[in-house]
């Protein structure tokens, strides 16, 4: 029993460097991280700009039914006019 404990104890500090090894090989490096921010930048970046134009978008839209709307209230005023 005493022997196994031996070896146990002998044991555990290579494998606890290669848990060790193991796990800081799973992190990312600084380059990889700068990399992957600068990506992530450049997407949002890209996005912001295709809301900023699909919201003038939306307001052109908004005038230009304000108007068809007004166009089509005078037409059927026009329609119902008797002559």
């Amino acid at each position: 029993m005493e022997r196994r404990l031996d070896l146990l104890v002998k044991l555990a500090t290579p494998i606890g460097v290669i848990i060790m090894l193991a796990l800081q090989s799973q992190f990312v490096t600084r380059a990889e991280f700068l990399r992957t921010t600068e990506n992530t930048d450049t997407r949002l970046a890209k996005i912001e700009a295709v809301l900023i134009r699909m919201e003038a978008n939306a307001e052109t839209d908004k005038r230009h039914d304000s108007l068809l709307s007004d166009h089509e209230a005078r037409i059927r005023a026009i329609e119902h006019k008797p002559l």
